[in-house]
């Protein structure tokens, strides 16, 4: 099985491959992981991640990384699985109100690889092995700090989570029949710009802790 473990940053990956078991990562075709840096934001990911699918056509794509969360009531640093995606920023903001391209009618909610507006990992079921808890992102690539707009984005999408390219790894995948998941520590509280409340270090530890774990039972399970 040809894996590979893409994330923006090599910083968000450089600790599981410091602590990764060689046996993984050496010339043994049948427990082969690999390591990709996609970019940061949706143009750069939604490229890179396509040009990995076609060139090096992996069985299995791992998006590690951090991200914020909406949810006051999620523990920083804890890892969830990003269950489904969608497009928070492309539209056009007016009257106070944000109106995205299914609003715009500019396409269906339904055009494939979308169901109900929403990028949906169909492969869960079976790749969420580790059970982490299943939750709803949304991509930007504008973080966002105004609170009028993290109340907008709140009501329109009832989001947890927000990043920069999990709706690129989401729309690549599904077009093109490649098995994926998102695993993705929670740093912050949207809104906080103040970084020294942000937890990187824990979420880091633990995300690679996960990803870790995650492999060794992808290779080992019976």
């Amino acid at each position: 099985m040809k894996v590979v473990i893409t994330a923006a940053t090599d910083k968000e990956t450089a600790q599981i491959k410091d602590t990764i078991n060689p046996i993984y990562t050496g010339g043994n075709n049948q427990r082969k992981v690999s390591f990709h840096e996609s970019g940061v934001g949706l143009l750069a990911s939604c490229f890179s991640i396509s040009r990995l699918i076609f060139e090096q056509k992996p069985d299995l794509i791992i998006q590690a990384g951090i991200a914020g969360t909406f949810d006051s009531k999620q523990l920083l640093s804890k890892v969830v699985i990003i269950k489904e995606e969608q497009l928070a920023d492309t539209g056009v903001e007016e009257n106070g109100r944000f109106k995205d391209l299914f609003d715009l009618n500019l396409n269906e909610p339904d055009n494939y690889p979308f169901k109900n507006r929403k990028l949906v990992n169909t492969y869960l079921q079976r790749l969420n092995f580790l059970k982490l808890e299943e939750v709803t992102g949304i991509t930007i690539n504008e973080i966002t700090t105004r609170p009028e707009r993290i109340e907008l984005l709140k009501a329109k999408y009832n989001a947890q989570i927000e990043s920069m390219e999990g709706a690129a790894l989401h729309y690549c995948c599904l077009q093109t029949a490649t098995p994926f998941i998102q695993i993705r520590a929670i740093s912050n509280y949207i809104g906080e710009r103040d970084k020294s409340k942000w937890k990187f270090k824990d979420s880091f530890d633990n995300l690679s802790s996960i990803v870790l774990r995650y492999v060794d039972h992808l290779y080992n399970s019976k």
